[in-house]
């Protein structure tokens, strides 16, 4: 679930504010004072994450408008659906049948609605056919604001309490047994069942029902039959007393965190954590908590990630934050280049005054300009004189192996820097790619790069075209500052990454990887049948075959379409895994031994650069 629209109306300093096709990741950038804060704590307002103030109407007391569009997933369905929201119905067409008709503006899944706020207090969801759908308040998603004070408690308390068992959340709720959509009114109709177990048998919603049950007759059945008897015959009132037995689940079991380091004898509460390191506790607890593919719909909202952060901090977070919006959606504020980096430019919105000093959006966010104003350089381009741009920080330490085995000159001589820079990047299309491409204009380094793409068992030319493409575009929006990205500087690879050059069986016997040949190829069959044929990548390459790989030697006649479809980490972790503190001599000693063929693709565009042209090793 996430934001794809949003406007804002009489919200603080915003007059008006729209933000169209949102994507997983949303980051704002601008200089101060432009409204970057006020956008986050709107969308938490209008989410119920944080209360309307007094303070938070313009001068002229107007309501507050925030209208947003939700885009549903059809997970976001089923996990909606399993969580009993808007509707009760244990059949999942009835439960979506329900939920469409107490939620008219869900079409096509899409939900609109607006969130009003008056000065009187009164709060409300329109969604066009009523002036408030409390239905809409069960489908927002939960909201995680890490605003620039870093307070962790609440957030902290939130997290770890999902992270318990489902049975102690349901405890805490106060649900029946039979329907946890329903409040328990203590019937205490489950105890028949209860008293069939044995105590062996019961699960601790069970023992906590019959705890009840027990303290119940024990005590405050006799004494509230004696209260309504003196209740009824001196108030002659035709009403009755009961009294509620409430287990506090809460306050029996609590999670708390502690820090615990190897100079201190005994552990620390997170909460004295200095305020950087709350920043990356809290990014890393989130991280952990979004790994479960259950957890209902969620936004984090960050304001400024990179304050109270060193540098290399600033980019691990910016690591986290790309990790977390693969699943859900991020919207931060920021004034660092270095939480950029791992983005694209369609999630950056550069937020700027409109001429009455009103914050406003950017129809097109120009990214020189950006980068620019966040004072962006490129230290690792200077006094080199050719950049490779790599997907992946594994391929950085593996490519120089290649290299050094095959051409000349192109390492560090003795006081000196290396000829050539390697680059590592998420994407090729993302902001530190630009970035690094437009220092690379600057500098005159102009066309002296070459861009190495993960095949991913896609169409290499298809691919290749698709980039040149998107540079193209980029060159009409900012022109002259970006060198022109032509095929030559493309490098797609034949296989899915650079990991499957490394899985020729004959070599890997010879440094003692696998026993044999057909122990390679025995491992891998038996690891194929036993979960390798379920991975997305797996299932494309059984698409592409139109069958199965059933037996060992089909698997061996199709090696080369298993090395081109499938996912490399995992074939690569297979067997190299136990050899992570030798992998780089393990490597080395790969290229060493192995063909020049198997690595022909690789080498024969970057032989064809100038810059190596004359650099090749001579081998005969």
């Amino acid at each position: 679930m996430q934001i794809s629209y949003l406007q804002i109306k009489n919200y603080k300093s915003i007059r008006e504010l729209t933000l169209k096709d949102m994507e997983n990741a949303v980051i704002l950038v601008g200089k101060n004072s432009v409204g970057k804060s006020t956008v986050l704590t709107a969308i938490a307002a209008a989410l119920g994450a944080c209360p309307v103030t007094a303070a938070d109407f313009n001068e002229k007391g107007q309501n507050i408008e925030i209208s947003m569009t939700l885009s549903l997933t059809q997970k976001d369905l089923n996990l909606l659906y399993k969580n009993k929201k808007v509707s009760s119905y244990k059949h999942y067409s009835s439960w979506y049948r329900d939920f469409c008709t107490k939620l008219p503006s869900y079409e096509n899944q899409l939900l609109t609605f607006t969130f009003t706020a008056n000065r009187d207090g009164r709060n409300r969801y329109q969604d066009g056919f009523h002036k408030h759908n409390r239905y809409l308040a069960e489908v927002l998603p939960s909201v995680y604001f890490l605003d620039s004070q870093r307070n962790l408690e609440t957030i902290q308390t939130h997290l770890l309490a999902f992270l318990e068992d489902d049975l102690l959340n349901q405890m805490r709720t106060g649900c029946c047994l039979f329907d946890r959509a329903k409040q328990c009114t203590h019937c205490f109709s489950c105890i028949g069942l209860i008293n069939k177990k044995t105590p062996e048998a019961l699960n601790a919603f069970e023992v906590q029902k019959l705890l009840e049950y027990k303290l119940y007759h024990m005590n405050l059945k006799d004494f509230s039959s004696r209260v309504n008897h003196y209740f009824s015959r001196n108030s002659r009132s035709h009403g009755s007393i009961s009294y509620d037995l409430t287990c506090h689940t809460g306050d029996i079991f609590q999670v708390q965190g502690l820090l615990r380091q190897p100079s201190q004898s005994l552990p620390a509460p997170i909460s004295r954590l200095g305020k950087g390191m709350r920043s990356i506790y809290l990014l890393s607890l989130l991280e952990a908590y979004m790994e479960d593919a259950d957890r209902m719909p969620s936004l984090i909202l960050m304001e400024d990630p990179e304050i109270f952060l060193h540098p290399e901090l600033q980019k691990v977070s910016s690591e986290i934050l790309y990790h977390l919006s693969k699943k859900c959606q991020v919207i931060f504020s920021t004034h660092s280049p270095n939480l950029l980096f791992p983005f694209n430019s369609r999630q950056i919105r550069q937020m700027v005054l409109d001429p009455q000093g009103f914050p406003a959006v950017r129809a097109q966010t120009r990214l020189s300009s950006v980068l620019d104003t966040l004072g962006y350089s490129a230290a690792d381009l200077l006094n080199v004189g050719f950049v490779f741009i790599v997907e992946g920080k594994q391929d950085k330490s593996r490519l120089p192996l290649l290299l050094e085995k095959y051409f000349s000159e192109i390492g560090p001589s003795e006081g000196e820097q290396s000829r050539i820079s390697i680059l590592t990047t998420n994407s090729c299309t993302n902001i530190k790619t630009y970035a690094n491409l437009k220092y690379m204009n600057q500098i005159y380094l102009k066309e002296n790069f070459l861009m190495i793409r993960d095949g991913d068992g896609r169409d290499r030319q298809e691919l290749v075209r698709s980039l040149c493409k998107y540079y193209e575009e980029r060159n009409q929006e900012d022109a002259d500052r970006l060198p022109r990205v032509t095929q030559k500087n493309v490098l797609m690879l034949k296989y899915y990454s650079f990991e499957n050059y490394f899985l020729n069986p004959a070599v890997m016997a010879k440094l003692g990887i696998v026993a044999s040949e057909d122990a390679f190829y025995s491992l891998l069959f038996e690891k194929w049948k036993e979960y390798l044929h379920r991975l997305p990548s797996s299932r494309q390459l059984i698409k592409h075959l139109g069958k199965d790989l059933d037996t060992e030697e089909e698997l061996r006649e199709h090696m080369e379409e298993i090395k081109i479809y499938v996912r490399g980490h995992n074939l690569f972790n297979l067997f190299y895994g136990p050899y992570k503190k030798q992998e780089q001599e393990l490597l080395k000693a790969y290229i060493s031994l192995a063909p020049k063929e198997d690595f022909r693709d690789i080498l024969e565009p970057i032989e064809r650069i100038p810059f190596f042209e004359n650099r090749k090793k001579n081998f005969s």
